[in-house]
């Protein structure tokens, strides 16, 4: 498995065996030493060294730091053929200055932590681990892209050209390399979120796995991140769908249509009324153009706009052709202002090249949507709110602990004591916070000093309590949580745009909210337009405006705000697409 199948994964955790450690009791052999690869180093002793040597060590270290995306470990007492042996305690004081020596002459990198276990035969003899972390301090800017369209559309095949730099063959092959089961392999269909990854230099040079061999490569030389959500065409995946759409904290909606499509789907055209009303910057993305007759794909094309001018009213339209103006292009589609269309062919690498400079010019900070707003605008301008985490995916790993991903809605959290702030994490069941420190950070896999408002991040914690993380939750200062605004309930009130009219005979939706979803009941409906508050009201059309109540129906509180992006579904079915109004 390389590092890309990763992204945001508890895949680090799991599936794997635990590799050996000279600390287990007992060890007396290791594996030999990788020189070829790898982060771990084996070193007997290492005694202190004239400048020269010492600049050697430190050009070696920085190697073990660059395979260990920013941490490497040195194992001593240990020959390189990987037999403990044990030194004495001054030669591993010695070597351990000998080791901060070789960091200092490095930029940001010191000793994180040292774990030693005395040897039982020899008890005057010792073996340590040392973990050497290489932090980064460079701010980056990311723009994270859900990718809709149906299913046959291309999604998965585009995202393959753009982060893979090659040509599809016609069959599915660019597709492969983002596809992360083997059904999906053998059928073609999409049926997990999956996510890519391309970046920008300070120059704006693309860099893809084309031109680096792993997503920590891209990472540690852009400038600007671009990662894609890849989402699920077909009806029968339409939860997976759903959490994509709500979940990641999407900047961009990036609609994916084949120029040979007969005709707009209703699904083409739900995404269309989603954008809108989740007021998110849309692009629009036109696959096969290779295989497309010009009279069907200028029908198609007119069917598109018309579907635009009903479904996104406001924003003007604009065929892109050409890479000139692609700064004043992105920040009008971030404004909410026009939607690009570009026409690509994955076969030919047609439009490959519009695509990937309006995206290096996009910033989220630009954003001028509803959904922007309540989430980003203010914490873009100021990071000194307080801070706000919240979780997408938790899990384990047997030398960090557990760790947590997902994305900062609000301020700023650094290595250290959290800088004197009190951190909570939860809500539980009960919908309690319990007290949390965090001990490291990964922005963008990359170790690094600070996680900034709008970034996603790994966070390694430690609860204070035997607390069950799990996504969904978030990590929160408490200076937020006692400002006197209700933000932990089971009830809640909602702004609603109606995607289908007969969920007014339901007695209860699936609400998705962030990643994770639940049965909510229906206690109240109330026709924006007539003000009706009749259940059973006759009044909601496609495309009504309402305002609906609901409570989970577990009765689990969960963390909500005002303004955060909601959908509901019937099954396989959307229903209604809105935000949080109150907090009951």
């Amino acid at each position: 498995m390389t590092t890309r199948d990763t992204i945001y994964s508890a895949d680090l955790a799991c599936g794997g065996k635990q590799l050996l450690s000279v600390l287990d009791e007992g060890v007396t052999q290791l594996p030999p030493e990788s020189d070829g690869s790898g982060n771990v180093e084996y070193k007997t002793k290492l005694d202190p060294e004239n400048g020269a040597r010492t600049t050697h060590l430190a050009t070696q270290l920085k190697w073990r730091l660059a395979e260990g995306n920013g941490h490497a470990v040195y194992v001593l007492g240990v020959h390189d053929d990987g037999e403990v042996v044990g030194i004495s305690d001054v030669e591993l004081q010695l070597t351990i200055q000998t080791i901060e020596n070789m960091a200092r002459q490095l930029d940001n990198v010191h000793i994180s932590s040292i774990d030693r276990r005395r040897l039982e035969d020899q008890e005057d003899q010792v073996v340590a681990e040392v973990h050497i972390t290489q932090r980064n301090t460079v701010r980056r800017t990311e723009l994270r892209v859900t990718v809709l369209g149906d299913h046959g559309s291309g999604k998965s095949t585009i995202l393959g050209c753009l982060t893979y730099g090659e040509a599809d063959d016609g069959r599915g092959k660019a597709r492969l390399n983002l596809l992360r089961h083997r059904h999906e392999v053998e059928s073609g269909r999409t049926s997990s979120i999956t996510l890519g990854t391309i970046g920008f230099d300070a120059e704006g040079l693309v860099l893809s796995y084309a031109n680096n061999r792993s997503a920590e490569h891209i990472f540690q030389q852009s400038r600007h991140v671009v990662t894609f959500v890849d989402t699920c065409g077909y009806a029968k995946h339409l939860k997976t769908t759903a959490s994509a759409i709500v979940g990641h904290s999407p900047h961009v909606f990036c609609l994916v249509l084949a120029a040979d499509m007969a005709t707009i789907t209703g699904t083409t055209r739900e995404y269309l009324r989603i954008a809108a009303v989740l007021g998110m910057p849309l692009m629009i993305v036109v696959t096969k153009m290779d295989a497309a007759l010009k009279p069907q794909f200028a029908a198609m094309m007119h069917e598109l706009l018309g579907a635009l001018d009903a479904m996104v009213p406001g924003r003007g339209k604009c065929i892109v052709t050409s890479e000139t103006d692609c700064d004043s292009l992105a920040e009008d589609m971030m404004r909410l202002a026009v939607v690009p269309i570009f026409t690509t062919s994955a076969v030919r690498s047609v439009g490959f090249g519009e695509l990937t400079a309006v995206l290096a010019k996009s910033r989220h900070s630009c954003s001028g949507g509803a959904l922007a707003t309540a989430t980003t605008s203010d914490n873009v301008k100021t990071h000194k709110n307080p801070f706000e985490f919240h979780i997408e995916h938790a899990f384990s790993i047997d030398t960090v602990g557990k760790v947590v991903t997902g994305w900062v809605k609000a301020g700023t959290i650094e290595v250290g004591p959290n800088s004197g702030h009190q951190l909570l994490i939860g809500p539980n069941s009960l919908g309690e916070f319990d007290n949390v420190d965090v001990t490291s950070i990964h922005a963008l896999r990359i170790p690094s000093e600070f996680a900034q408002a709008d970034s996603s991040a790994a966070l390694a914690i430690q609860p204070r309590k035997s607390t069950t993380v799990r996504k969904g939750m978030v990590i929160i200062d408490a200076e937020s949580l006692n400002k006197g605004i209700k933000r932990v309930s089971a009830e809640f009130v909602a702004r609603i745009a109606v995607l289908d009219p007969d969920f007014k005979a339901l007695n209860s939706v699936i609400v998705h909210i962030r990643s994770t979803y639940r049965l909510a009941r229906i206690l109240d409906i109330t026709d924006e337009t007539t003000g009706d508050r009749d259940k059973q009201q006759h009044g909601l059309t496609s495309g009504s405006w309402a305002t609906v109540r609901l409570r989970f129906e577990d009765g689990v509180c969960d963390f909500l705000y005002a303004g955060m992006p909601i959908i509901a579904r019937d099954g396989q079915r959307l229903t209604f697409v809105g935000y949080v109004a109150v907090v009951v």
